[in-house]
This record gives C-alpha cells, sequence and structure tokens, in this order.
C-alpha cells in the first residue's frame, strides 16, 4: 500500500489540478450534448433549407421579364440573346453571366462584354463591339482593330475603304507572341495619324521587323517612314512636299529613316 503524504501546498495543486480537469470534462460533455442535438435537427434544417431553395428559384416573382442589350449597330441584340441562351419567363436565378460572357465573347465583333443579373426580373448585356481599323492581307483578307487584333475574315460587300497591310507572314499573324500585334497597332497608328493630317494610306507594308514603307491615295510614292516617332515624321513630310509643291511627281520615294533628314529619291527623266 502506497502512503501518500499532503503538505499544505500540495494539497492546493492537486484541488487546482481537479478543477482543470472537471472542467476540460465539462466541455466536452456540452460538445457531445451540442452535437447529439445538431445531428438530431439537421435533417429538418436541410430540408428546410432546400424547400426555400426549391421556392426561389421556381417563384414567378424571379422571373424574367426584360432583357437588355446595349451594344454597337453590327451586331443586333436579338442575335446576342440568341448567343447566351436567354428568354422571357426563366428564372433569374438560373442565369450564369460568367457562362453568357463566355459565349458572346466568342463573336468575332464583340472586344468586351458585361452581363449582369438585375433583380427581381432584368438582365443586361453590355457590348463593346471592335472597330475595324485596316485590313491585313495574309493569304486572305482580315480586319483587325486598333489593338493590332485581326478579328473578321472579310467578306464580298463588305467595307475595304481602310489601308491594307503588307509584308507580314501567317505565321507571324497566328503566333502566340505579341510582339506581331504590337507592330500592327503601331501600323494602325501611323495610319490615324496621317488620315487626321489628310494624307489617307492606301498601303502599308511591314518592309523588316523595323521599318514601314507606306502608299498614300493621293500620291505615287513610296514614304520609308523607318520605325516610331511618327509626329515628327509626318512633320517633317508635310515641310518637303511644301517644297515640292507642283513637282511631286518627280518623287519616286521618300526616306524618313534617318533622323531629323529625308532622303529623296527621283524618278528617272523619260528620253
Amino acid at each position: 500500500m502506497q502512503l501518500k503524504v499532503y503538505r499544505k501546498d500540495n494539497r492546493k495543486k492537486d484541488i487546482g489540478r481537479w478543477r482543470r480537469y472537471l472542467t476540460r470534462l465539462g466541455v466536452a460533455a456540452g460538445m457531445v450534448v451540442l452535437c447529439v442535438v445538431l445531428y438530431r435537427l439537421s435533417g429538418p434544417v436541410l430540408i428546410a433549407a432546400a424547400s426555400l431553395r426549391d421556392f426561389v428559384i421556381e417563384n414567378p416573382y424571379f422571373s424574367v421579364r426584360e432583357i437588355q442589350v446595349r451594344a454597337g449597330e453590327r451586331v443586333s441584340g436579338n442575335e446576342f440573346v440568341a448567343i447566351a441562351g436567354l428568354r422571357q419567363g426563366m428564372n433569374i436565378w438560373k442565369v450564369d453571366p460568367a457562362g453568357i460572357e463566355r459565349k458572346i465573347a466568342k463573336h468575332p465583333w464583340v472586344r468586351r462584354v458585361l452581363v449582369h443579373r438585375e433583380f427581381p426580373r432584368r438582365i443586361t448585356i453590355d457590348v463593346e463591339e471592335r472597330t475595324p481599323k485596316a485590313i491585313v492581307a495574309v493569304r486572305k483578307l482580315y480586319y483587325v482593330d486598333a489593338d493590332g487584333i485581326p478579328f473578321k475574315e472579310v467578306q464580298s460587300g463588305d467595307n475595304m475603304h481602310f489601308p491594307m497591310l503588307t509584308g507580314l507572314s501567317a505565321e507571324e499573324l497566328t503566333a502566340p507572341d505579341p510582339g506581331t500585334r504590337k507592330r500592327i497597332a503601331e501600323a494602325v497608328k501611323l495610319a490615324q495619324l496621317m488620315g487626321q493630317r489628310s494624307h489617307s494610306l492606301s498601303e502599308i507594308h511591314f518592309d523588316a521587323a523595323d521599318k514601314l514603307v507606306v502608299y498614300t491615295t493621293g500620291r505615287p510614292v513610296a514614304l520609308r517612314m523607318g520605325w516610331g516617332d511618327w509626329e515628327a515624321k509626318v512633320t517633317h513630310l508635310e515641310q518637303l512636299l511644301a517644297l515640292w509643291k507642283g513637282n511631286e511627281e518627280r518623287l519616286a520615294s521618300l526616306d524618313m529613316s534617318y533622323r531629323d533628314q529625308i532622303v529623296a529619291r527621283l524618278r528617272q527623266a523619260e528620253n
């Protein structure tokens, strides 16, 4: 038999241990009781939640009554609604905005789309359409937007009054490298700038990775623009053309690849 002798301070320590032990035991017992109660109630709670969900999904109060499409003029609102698979009377809770956006974004004329559910009965579709800025010629003709993205094959009867981009290969156009897209976007910027200053372009030729040769609609002169600094180069071009006014037909090409100077090549005189 083991004899345990309690001193005064030892007795207090043992009392404290028993209190902590009983407290933990009480907490554990409470957790067990709570788990049992929740288990007993889980069935009715889940059934009630399911019933509420069914009530909301099937309630005619949440039936779509209005589908609003804000878009451009090239694609009708009815076409976007058909692509989205929307119809009046469907429950608004069953509409998947992200899924609809993915569907509509596949349309070649769509640059950006946002779909919203406006509770309780309205769906809105906001579409930003692409605007063609040029036509790229690679086996076929494709519209190109300001971002340098070829987005739609040009069909018979489509508007052809855009600068023609030539000199690119099919491999460059379809490569995942964004470099070609940036080059096309830069060429489009040059075309827009020259168009604003009454020098509409008929062709932009990619002569090399960093060289553009452009042709205006009014003069059969090859303008070798090099790359970049378009504002200054167009200003120098206008200054030189002013000096040659009335004799422009003598110019064969103008090379603006050099900084602060233009090299002119004249046509050979006919005998």
